[in-house]
This record gives structure tokens, C-alpha cells and sequence, in this order.
């Protein structure tokens, strides 16, 4: 008995329990919170300039930038902008797309004015001067994306963008609802706290019928948290910027991380539909017509509504011939870039990426021009609009609502393509680029099945409707404080709820031998098994097609290892987000000193809403599969989170943000040629059912 104790002592002692840190929190001190208090105030009841609850002296109201040049950073790139705004400047009569060339011009511009003011008080005067002059949906973009480069902006929270501005999310019918209220004194609606609650359920567009089949996944594509994902993601490396000093943004590989976004979208997508019993996502052909038409049921503050788009749509049309004939000699130009290339590394599919967005760490914009843009403007074909002749935005000019239309997805798999022809010349990865020697994964630890299930989420959408002047004297501790969605001296808040997917946590385990004690790298993938007719993928065939869910890195000791995670831990995934309420009462209760308000990454607008980790499968299950592969650690030219606090920053232009050197999506990033390579020790592959508890997808 002794000795199987002694024994027993030692094995343990050479088990390695690897595991996640806790998430790591600073707490907001006074000044933060003054800061965020100005934040909250500029952003609230966007398209009114006289419901300020702050008091703002004169000077305020009389600023102009132009007048306080010294109080600027490079004043020299500022006075176009300041040219350009006192000949023509843009207001609310026009509807802001920074797709077009001409809004372009006012983005940049009154981005730079924001990141270079000297200080804070420069800096909240040019919000100010802009939040009362300038068209409103260039000073949320603008606001937004200088504010995540500014030092005296780490760490602020913004308020979720579809809360912001909830036009570009929510049906007219919820909006109206929403306006209604207001409008009749909230008639029948019960106070809590002495302020008015609303709930509006709110539904997606196929609510009144399905138009095609992808309108199936309107809950997906239609998702708050995942448009808000992708509009946050390219405000994060806007295409008309190298990036401020010292925060270049080719330093994160901008290109293929450009790739690497939309190719990952792509796949899950690819894993939704097959939830549906649906295929491949279809590739667009600009010369033919487009099956999925789409019915957004969306309209801008000033009434008009988004253009639809018939079923069967064509868009090879007189009025899109300059711009396919441009697309055209673009194509061949890339295509020439990609058949002349020999170089098989990362720097080169970072140049295609930088290329095709036509981005500006592209090596020739003149000559390559952007492909992205081009088929926007292909696909946008809108009616004239506006005083300047310009086309109506549909959702593909708006970042914020291009992924609710199934048309998106085709366009993005026809300029991925792109990447795939480049790589299909790349050597292919052999046993030596997966193999890690004296490494192996003993077993594999996952539930057999995993569940997903709609649940309700509400988001405040009390900027949808107008109030009433500020009054003097109310009761109302929040209306002193600065929130101005009141109504006869009584707070109010208006909530859209939908049905959101959502899916139990879940966790894996990994035992692993390692012969010595060495840095590694984990990683896990879900894809797919078998296609939309239960027929086997075979990975040459599905290389493509997988999600990666986490990337972390473990210190293995010599001998038995235990690796263990939880889906609540996974990289790159995030919380969903407080509502613009509840950040007003945060902030309300930490200037008391009656709370410590917390900033942290748990729900960081770099990441993808946890909730769409995995796809919604069926209610009877359905197969998918799960990748594990332990691999040596590379280490990156600048060790992640150098530069940067990581805690309330993502890091973005700091060349530190990602866990190794490798290319974004190894081993999957190259095309698999024979699947036998992917035998190695250190590779696993596990089935895995995914059961849905409800297939119910519409409100009422």
C-alpha cells in the first residue's frame, strides 16, 4: 500500500493542469468616469442638437476648429478638411456611406480632427462642434474610429452601434412602435424605478414570409451582435488610413487578417446553412442573374426606405457597365499578380489581401484599385438620391448592415477566391509542417452532443425616438446625471427584444504526452462531416469550411499534460453587450462611489459574439466535427499584448495582437492535396452532435 501511494504521489506531480486565467479588470477612477460620462451624453438621441442635459457655456456652441489650429497636431493635413467643410459641408440632408469617394473625404478628414487635438479639452470641443454641425452618421463613424486610436480613449465603452443608431438594425415596424409610444405619454405602460419600460418585439425580415431560402437564417444574418461585429472590425483597420504613428496597421498583417475575417465568416455561414439542409454558398457572377433577392425592411432617420431587391436580379446593366468593365481590368491585373508570384509566405498573401481592399498599404491603389469597393458599387445600383446625384445606399454601403443580406456572402466568396488561387500554388503542408515530435494527443474529452436554443435579448433602442427639452427640476437621478430619454420628468427606456441564438457552455479536455517541457500552441476548429445530403465531405474537399473557435498558448511539462477549457474562455469570442441604459447606471452609481465600474475585454467590440460560436444543428442532431491540434510555439516578432494594455485594449496597430507567427487559419490555410498528412500525433479529430431545442426562429 505504500508504495502505490509513492507511486501515485509521483504520477500526479508530473500531470500539468493547463487552463485559462480568470479575466483580468481595471477599475474606472474619477476622471474615467467624467470621460464617459461625456461619451455616453454625445451619443445619446443622436439627431437632436437641443436636448443636451449637460450645461454647455457659449463658447462651446460658437467653436469653430479652423479658429484654434495651434490646439492641433499636424494642422497641415487638417486644412483640407477645413476647406472642404466651409465650401460644402455635410449635413443631415444626405445619407453618409464612406463608400463613396466624395464622404470619403469628409471621413478622413474629420477623423484626424478628432485624433489630433493636442488634449482632452480640444478633443471634446471638436466632438462637441461636430455632434451640432455635421451630418450624424459621419460623426458616430468618425467619432468611433478616431476614438479607438486616441491614448485618452483606452478603455472608454461605447454604447453598442445598433443602440446608437438603430435604424440600421431594426424594421421600420419596431421603430414605429417605438415612436408611438413616445408620442402617446406611454399610455398603459408601467413604471419600475419610476421610469417607463417598453418592450417592442421586434422581428426579422422574414417575418411576413420567406423570400428564399437563405431568409431561413434571417436570425443569423439579421444577428445585432454579429453586424455590429463586422462594422467594428473595419473601423478597426479603415481602408483609407495607414494608421496613426506608432500604431501601423500593416504591423498586424491587415491584408490577411483582411482574408482571414471574411473566410472565416464564410465558413460559418457555410456551418449554418447546413443546419438548414442548404448547400454551398452560391459565388457571384456580375454577368448573371443573382438568386437571392432581399427585403431589409429598413429605413433611415429621415423615412426613406433601403432599396430591396427582386429574386433572379441582374446586374449586368447599363448603369453598372463603367464599373464591371473596371472590375474587369482590375481582375486581370490580380490575377496576373497572383500567377507571376514566387514567394509562398505570409507577406505575400498579406499583399493580395492589402491589394483587393485596395486598402492603403496596397502596393499601387491606381493600379489594383479595390475590388471590394467595386462590387459594392456593383451591387448597391441604387435610384438616384440626394442633392449630389448619388445613388441611394443599400445595406452592402454600410458596414454595419452588409451581412444581413444573403448577397453578401456571394460577393465575399467570389473575392476570397482570389486568396484560394493564390495559395493553390503554395507547396503543399506535409507530415514535417504538422508533425511535433515526442508530442501526442493521448485522448479527447468533449460532451457527445451539444445544445443550442433561441432565447430573448433586448437591446435599447431609446435613440429611435425624439424627446423633449430638458427641464431644470425632475427627480429623476439619472436625468440629473445626464441621460435624456425622459418624458414629463419621467425617465423612459424602449427595448427591442428578438430571438437570439444562444447555445449551453461546454468544455474539452485534451490529455497530452509531451517527452520534454516546451512552450505550445493549442488550437481547436468545428466544421462540417457531411454535406446538405448527409454525403461524407472529404477533407480535400472541406479544408475550407472550418470555424476556429480558440488559439492559446500552454507550457507542457515532461510527461502527462491535462489540458482543459471551457467555451466561456474561447479567443476572440465575447459577451453580449450592456445596453445604453444600464452603462448610464454603471457610470451613475461609480460616481457615487457606490460601485466599481470595470474595464475589461468581456465584451470588447473586437470580438464575435459568443452566442454564434457554434451552429444551430437540428433537433434530432446533427453531425459536425471538432480539430485539436497542439503544435510548437513561434514566436512573433513583438510577443503578444507588448505595447499595449491588454486588459481594455485590442491592440489594434500594435503588432502584438496574435498568439504566434504562423499564417491566420494554419493548418487549414492551404488546400489539402492528401489528407493523410493530417495523421500525426498531435492531430485529432473528434464527431461531435449538435441538438436544437427549438426550431422556432420568428418572434410571434
Amino acid at each position: 500500500m505504500k508504495s502505490f501511494t509513492a507511486v501515485a504521489v509521483v504520477a500526479l506531480a508530473l500531470i500539468a493542469f493547463v487552463s485559462s486565467k480568470h479575466i483580468e479588470s481595471k477599475y474606472a477612477d474619477k476622471d474615467f468616469l467624467v470621460q464617459q460620462k461625456f461619451v455616453l451624453e454625445m451619443l445619446q438621441h443622436i439627431y437632436q442638437d437641443d436636448v443636451f442635459v449637460a450645461k454647455y457655456d457659449d463658447s462651446w456652441y460658437s467653436y469653430k476648429p479652423w479658429e484654434h489650429v495651434d490646439h492641433y497636431n499636424h494642422v497641415d493635413l487638417l486644412k483640407g478638411f477645413f476647406e472642404l467643410w466651409q465650401h460644402k459641408p455635410m449635413y443631415d440632408d444626405e445619407i453618409f456611406t464612406v463608400f463613396y469617394d466624395r464622404h470619403e473625404e469628409y471621413a478622413l478628414g474629420l477623423s484626424r480632427l478628432f485624433f489630433f487635438a493636442k488634449d482632452w479639452e480640444t478633443f471634446t470641443h471638436a466632438v462637441f462642434w461636430a455632434r451640432t454641425h455635421v451630418n450624424k452618421q459621419l460623426f458616430i463613424y468618425a467619432f468611433t474610429t478616431a476614438s479607438l486610436f486616441r491614448p485618452d480613449m483606452e478603455g472608454i465603452v461605447f454604447p453598442a452601434v445598433y443602440e446608437i443608431h438603430p435604424w440600421h438594425f431594426f424594421d421600420a415596424d419596431t421603430l414605429e412602435w417605438a415612436e408611438k409610444y413616445r408620442m402617446h405619454g406611454f399610455h398603459n405602460v408601467k413604471k419600475l424605478d419610476n421610469m417607463y419600460h417598453v418592450v417592442i418585439k421586434s422581428n426579422y425580415s422574414n417575418h411576413y414570409g420567406d423570400v428564399n431560402y437563405d431568409h431561413n437564417m434571417a436570425y443569423f444574418l439579421e444577428d445585432v451582435g454579429l453586424n455590429a461585429f463586422y462594422y467594428y472590425s473595419n473601423l478597426d483597420y479603415p481602408f483609407w488610413t495607414k494608421g496613426p504613428e506608432g500604431r501601423e496597421l500593416n504591423k498586424d498583417r491587415r491584408g490577411e487578417f483582411y482574408l482571414y475575417i471574411h473566410m472565416q465568416l464564410l465558413a460559418r455561414y457555410y456551418l449554418e446553412r447546413l443546419s438548414h439542409d442548404l448547400g454551398e454558398i452560391p459565388q457571384f457572377n456580375m454577368y448573371e442573374h443573382v438568386d437571392s433577392g432581399y427585403f431589409s425592411g429598413l429605413h433611415y432617420y429621415r423615412g426613406v426606405s433601403f432599396p430591396d431587391r427582386d429574386n433572379h436580379y441582374n446586374f449586368y446593366s447599363p448603369e453598372n457597365l463603367e464599373y464591371i468593365r473596371e472590375t474587369e481590368v482590375y481582375i486581370h491585373r490580380i490575377m496576373e499578380f497572383i500567377d507571376k508570384n514566387k514567394k509562398y509566405d505570409i507577406d505575400v498573401v498579406n499583399t493580395l489581401g492589402n491589394i483587393i481592399q485596395g486598402n492603403e498599404d496596397s502596393i499601387d491603389t491606381v493600379f489594383y484599385g479595390s475590388i471590394d469597393n467595386l462590387y459594392r458599387h456593383i451591387v448597391n445600383e441604387g435610384r438616384p438620391y440626394g442633392k449630389y446625384y448619388e445613388t441611394l445606399p443599400s445595406t452592402f454601403m454600410h458596414y454595419e448592415t452588409s451581412v444581413r443580406d444573403p448577397l453578401f456572402w456571394e460577393v465575399y466568396k467570389e473575392i476570397t477566391h482570389f486568396y484560394w488561387h493564390l495559395v493553390e500554388h503554395f507547396p503543399e503542408y506535409t507530415y514535417k509542417d504538422f508533425a511535433f515530435e515526442g508530442v501526442k494527443i493521448d485522448n479527447v474529452h468533449v460532451p457527445e452532443s451539444l445544445t443550442t436554443f433561441f432565447e430573448y435579448f433586448d437591446s435599447d433602442i431609446s435613440n429611435a425616438v425624439n424627446v423633449e427639452v430638458p427641464q431644470d427640476t425632475t427627480h429623476d437621478v439619472l436625468y440629473n446625471f445626464g441621460r435624456n430619454s425622459h418624458y414629463d420628468g419621467h425617465g423612459f427606456v424602449i427595448k427591442a427584444r428578438q430571438f437570439r441564438l444562444n447555445h449551453k457552455p461546454f468544455e474539452f479536455q485534451l490529455d497530452v504526452t509531451s517527452d520534454k517541457e516546451q512552450h505550445a500552441v493549442v488550437k481547436i476548429f468545428i466544421g462540417p462531416k457531411y454535406d446538405e445530403n448527409g454525403k461524407y465531405i472529404h477533407l480535400e474537399d472541406n479544408y475550407m469550411n472550418f470555424v476556429e473557435l480558440d488559439h492559446f498558448v500552454v507550457d507542457l511539462v515532461a510527461g502527462s499534460n491535462v489540458v482543459k477549457r471551457n467555451s466561456i474562455e474561447f479567443s476572440w469570442f465575447v459577451n453580449d453587450r450592456t445596453t445604453y441604459l444600464e452603462l448610464y447606471q454603471k457610470v451613475m452609481d461609480a460616481t457615487h462611489g457606490e460601485y466599481k465600474f470595470p474595464l475589461n475585454q468581456v465584451e470588447a467590440h473586437c470580438g464575435v459574439p459568443q452566442r454564434l460560436m457554434i451552429p444551430k444543428g437540428k433537433k434530432g442532431g446533427m453531425p459536425y466535427q471538432f480539430f485539436f491540434m497542439v503544435y510548437p510555439f513561434h514566436e512573433p516578432a513583438v510577443k503578444q499584448h507588448t505595447g499595449y494594455n491588454h486588459v481594455v485594449s485590442c491592440g489594434v496597430g500594435s503588432g502584438a495582437r496574435f498568439v504566434d507567427a504562423l499564417p491566420f487559419g494554419f493548418p487549414f490555410n492551404r488546400p489539402v492535396k492528401h489528407d493523410y498528412y493530417f495523421n500525426v500525433d498531435n492531430f485529432k479529430f473528434h464527431d461531435v452532435k449538435i441538438y436544437h431545442k427549438d426550431d422556432t426562429t420568428n418572434v410571434v
